[in-house]
């Protein structure tokens, strides 16, 4: 097989805006991002090395090169980048040395220039001074990352660590997705017109903006050092304490308290009432970026109005409107932005790039350990000054801490620390009197030139919207005290959910969902649509027992004009059922089989090989219940499943069956019902991956498997099987980015698809496969029967178990499926029905 083109990729703005000024400032320090961490413990520079060449072969953004093609930015994803950590041994120097010689090489290596056009754009050096003591400094470049970015891999790195200090694999869940991906969504989005209505509200909120800029201590020099510094101090406990309560009084998030408190200050000190401070999103609004390395972080504008006569609660207001509705209008690129903006000239920065306001809290910048080693985050250095000033509370374990970072250029230090001080002062203030007007707030004007610089936050809350729940009623309409409403009418409404759910214009009242080509997925979307039809609720247990139209008319007592075609069963008080277990044949004396959260293809069976033998399905979920697995491990929700399955039969033997992630899950309910000492016969499963296996694969069959992937999915468009839009959200990216969110605002579409395909149980099913992620299953004993559908990746290098071999011991015996076809003669269950019945039933498992 031929080997493709490198994997290439647009850039975003934020990076196409990062190279143009790696071309006009070759070596600009700014755009740097350092951290630093104090490393207590035995410092093993080989062992630290190994664990940092796996993160960067982890993440695609840090494997990167960038080149112009046609005149445009483009990412280039190496195979590989050799990484070696700088190790400077100071345990010569007598140690009074050692800590000035730390912090001027830390400043050093903060401001080192990278090449944009050699990766990895990511640096480790590790300064030496005992054997168990080190300062461990991380510095990467903002083509490649963020602040965010920063401790991902940082946690990554302890995770390794730890695992290679026991001699045994890491094994971390991949990356939801490579920031390539995300590049080319973006680019998408914006070509397609998705960040027109933000950009819109974002020139009307702007609308008239003055230069808004603070006094300095110097006229800016012709040509600009770079330079960047940092004053900071603790925040007093009382003030702090205080602060949180006073924010919590008012309905306000701290982050929004905090920068009202500065913005009072910037309105005393530069006589402006026109105030204008940036601060920073994280760009990560879904889960799943959160563990996605590239540099998503955005800029936010938060213009705010400031008089003497104005109240700071009313400022207070003022701001968490601001805020929410920037917030809500995020995701425009803030590049896209300042390319719209026209400021009077000026020698500065400008208001866009002057005045910065962030929050970091104690999750955030949380220590940990790597192996043996014990990690403790302590204040950055600057590598330049990105802005005038940057103003930032940062929560660490022994309290809150206010810093600014600033432009020596500009400021003296003794300004930046009157503007800290001040700061916190009028923390204290507000806090204590939100109701005192601006011009009534303590204020001291600094002894010289005042100085401003900014920095950046993490996240910020929308405005909380309070619910009178007295003031809403709800009617039942199974109420006694509810209208009657027309058999007729009744009817129809039933009818015409039934056949939306089967998509069949006009199916038999007898025959069974299943048979009509119904899932479990369009089973629960039904009876929570009859509960919000009816008022009336239908588990689904029960109507797995009967799942006929018939029999739904049945329980709701609807009757229907053509009357049922077939016997109906009673379904019985639902108050009587346990929604976990779903019956599909009765007990009998041969080997139960059990599926987990899957029952359509056990009708299937039941129907040819159910005689005389229990089959029966068991789940943790039921529309409208909350499904109590959320942190959770995957060897613990077995553990409940296997609660359920004792309940209904206590002893083994068993035959387990499952599809996809639950047949993963079946694969773990059976080792641990062999080592409870119960018999399991067999396991047959779906499409289920190993949960390591896909990092296990090399680079090339990694792409080819997320192209094969999206390839399939397209096809399914094609044939009319999924819309566009539910292609679209099966993709993390397209719910990360906004577009759906968009097209719903805009009207385009009712409501934004869920990513799993099922709005009723996105929600578990992200969950459950969040845990398998982060388990490695082993010591799975056989046999299993193993089918792949179509759309599995069947090329040579690709293991057909699906990365169980070596895992099971036993048997593994692997069929390929035909592709599905909806409705009775769905040649795929056929397939699924025809070998694993003729194998339970000749007794075959056993063996």
């Amino acid at each position: 097989m031929s080997l493709p083109e490198p994997l290439e990729f647009g850039a975003t703005c934020a990076q196409a805006c990062y190279w143009r000024r790696c071309q006009r400032s070759p070596g600009d320090p700014c755009l740097n991002i350092a951290a630093r961490w104090r490393l207590e413990g035995p410092i093993q520079i080989a062992l630290m090395e190994r664990a940092w060449q796996q993160v960067v072969d982890r993440h695609e953004v840090l494997r990167t090169e960038f080149v112009e093609q046609d005149g445009q930015l483009v990412q280039r994803v190496l195979p590989h980048a050799q990484f070696r950590i700088r190790h400077v041994d100071l345990r010569g120097a007598p140690p009074p040395e050692q800590e000035a010689l730390s912090e001027r090489l830390g400043r050093e290596e903060a401001a080192a220039p990278f090449d944009p056009f050699r990766p990895p754009l990511l640096r480790i050096t590790v300064l030496q001074q005992a054997d168990d003591r080190a300062h461990m400094l991380l510095t990467t470049h903002h083509l490649a990352g963020d602040c965010w970015a920063n401790l991902t891999l940082v946690r990554e790195f302890a995770a390794i660590c730890d695992a290679l200090s026991l001699g045994a694999t890491p094994h971390l869940p991949d990356p939801p997705m490579q920031f390539g991906d995300f590049a080319s969504w973006q680019n998408a989005w914006l070509a397609a017109g998705g960040a027109a209505a933000v950009e819109q509200y974002w020139i009307k909120r702007l609308d008239g903006l003055a230069n808004f800029m603070v006094p300095t201590d110097r006229a800016p020099p012709a040509h600009p050092t770079r330079r960047g510094d940092i004053f900071g101090m603790m925040v007093p406990a009382g003030v702090a304490e205080a602060t949180l309560a006073a924010a919590r009084a008012r309905g306000a998030t701290f982050f929004a308290f905090g920068l009202a408190t500065f913005a009072a200050l910037l309105h005393r000190w530069s006589g402006h009432q026109d105030i204008l401070v940036t601060t920073q999103i994280a760009g990560r609004d879904e889960l799943e970026l959160e563990t996605v390395v590239g540099p998503f972080i955005n800029t936010l504008a938060l213009r705010m109005a400031c008089a003497p006569e104005t109240r700071f609660a009313d400022l207070l207001d003022e701001t968490l409107a601001t805020v929410g509705e920037a917030l809500e209008n995020g995701a425009l690129p803030f590049e896209k932005l300042t390319d719209r903006i026209t400021l009077p000239a000026s020698d500065r920065r400008g208001a866009l790039h002057g005045v910065n306001f962030q929050v970091l809290n104690s999750a955030f910048l949380k220590d940990t350990r790597a192996g043996a080693v014990a990690l403790r985050g302590f204040p950055s250095l600057s590598p330049g000054a990105k802005r005038d000033l940057d103003v930032y509370l940062v929560e660490r374990e022994v309290g809150w801490r206010a810093q600014c970072e600033y432009d020596p250029d500009l400021f003296d230090e003794a300004t930046v620390a009157w503007v800290v001080r001040s700061f916190v002062e009028l923390l204290a203030a507000v806090s204590a009197d939100p109701a005192r007007t601006l011009a009534d707030l303590p204020f001291t004007p600094p002894m010289g030139a005042p100085s401003g610089a900014g920095r950046r936050l993490q996240s910020a809350a929308a405005r909380p919207v309070a619910v009178d729940v007295a003031a809403v009623e709800v009617m039942d309409s199974a109420s006694p005290d509810a209208p009657a409403e027309d058999n007729s009418v009744r009817a129809e409404r039933l009818v015409q959910l039934w056949r939306a759910a089967v998509r069949c214009d006009d199916p038999p009242p007898g025959a069974s969902f299943f048979e009509l080509g119904g899932d479990s997925m369009r089973a629960a979307r039904l009876v929570a649509r009859i509960h919000d039809a009816f008022g009336q609720r239908v588990g689904l247990a029960r109507f797995f027992q009967n799942p006929t139209l018939a029999g739904l008319a049945e329980r709701l007592g609807v009757e229907l004009d053509s009357g049922p075609s077939a016997p109906v069963t009673g379904y019985g008080d639902d108050g009587d059922e346990d929604w976990r277990i779903m019956e599909v044949s009765p007990r009998g004396s041969r080997t139960p089989v059990i599926g987990v959260n899957s029952v359509e293809t056990l009708f299937a069976l039941a129907r040819d090989f159910g005689e005389d033998r229990h089959i029966f399905g068991v789940r943790l979920f039921e529309p409208g219940k909350p499904h109590g697995i959320a942190g959770k491990t995957f060897p613990e929700i077995a553990a409940d499943y296997i609660e359920v399955i004792r309940a209904v039969e206590p002893k083994g033997p068993y035959i387990l069956f499952g599809l996809c992630v639950h047949g993963v899950l079946a694969l773990e309910i059976a080792r641990q019902l062999r080592d409870a000492g119960d018999v399991v016969e067999m396991v047959c499963v779906v499409n289920a991956w190993h949960p390591t296996y896909a990092r296990r694969l090399n680079f090339l069959n990694r792409q080819l498997v997320r192209l094969n992937d999206v390839s399939w999915n397209l096809r399914r468009v094609f044939r009319r099987e999924k819309t566009f839009v539910e292609f679209l959200g099966n993709y993390r990216l397209a719910q990360a980015s906004g577009l759906l969110q968009l097209a719903v605002r805009l009207g385009l579409i009712d409501r934004a698809p869920t990513r799993t395909g099922s709005e009723f149980n996105d929600d578990f099913l992200l969950t459950l496969m969040q845990a398998r992620d982060a388990c490695e299953p082993r010591g799975v004993s056989g046999p299993v029967m193993q089918f792949l559908g179509p759309d599995t990746p069947k090329w040579p290098g690709i293991d057909r178990t699906l990365g169980w071999k070596g895992v099971v011991n036993g048997a593994i015996h692997v069929h390929d499926m035909p592709p599905a076809r909806p409705g009775p003669d769905d040649p795929g269950v056929a397939c699924i029905v025809t070998h694993f019945g003729r194998m339970i039933e000749t007794g075959a498992a056993r063996g």
